[in-house]
């Protein structure tokens, strides 16, 4: 209990605290989302800790189905710019890797490649990675929004030429 009495000042000022702070989150949070993703960076077990027939067979299994078991993965931190991330993997060793994820969204459930796929900027085996090509291509919800709002307003182009058409001579 404080020694001085509460006054209707001190709650304003309480109040005007607690505004303000909230104020502060909304538009840190509106900065975040800016960013339109975030790279996670984490480690799992170096393949170069299998026999050389080992590792051929998990490369081979993932260059086939697109997906490898990532059992065992650690995230270890969140970065807000893919060279850091970069930059965090490499100085780490061939285990790191960073992954390119959507803000308050997620990837499609199925295997999505690219730049939206984990990438292991020190493994030997990276532009194996990169180059794999899939029918699935993560596109961030702002720039969806764009697609179907330009879809729509050509569709009101197609629509209203149709009309045009069908009522002339």
């Amino acid at each position: 209990m404080s020694a001085f009495p509460a006054t209707a000042a001190d709650g304003k000022r309480l109040l005007a605290s607690v505004n303000e702070v909230t104020l502060l989150r909304d538009v840190l949070v509106r900065e975040i989302r800016a960013l339109g993703a975030l790279y996670v960076v984490g480690k799992r077990r170096p393949i170069s800790e299998l026999p050389e027939d080992k590792q051929m067979q998990v490369r081979a299994a993932y260059a086939d189905t697109g997906w490898a078991s990532d059992y065992c993965v650690e995230i270890q931190g969140v970065f807000t710019s893919l060279g850091l991330a970069d930059q965090a993997c490499k100085e780490r060793g061939t285990n790191w890797f960073y992954t390119k994820v959507p803000i308050d969204s997620v990837l499609p459930d199925e295997v999505v490649f690219g730049e939206w796929a984990h990438q292991f900027p020190g493994s030997d085996a990276t532009e194996l990675y990169e180059n794999l090509r899939a029918a699935t291509v993560a596109v961030p919800v702002s720039q969806l929004r764009v697609l179907e709002e330009e879809a729509t307003r050509l569709l009101q182009i197609i629509k209203s030429a149709r009309n045009t058409t069908e009522n002339s001579p």
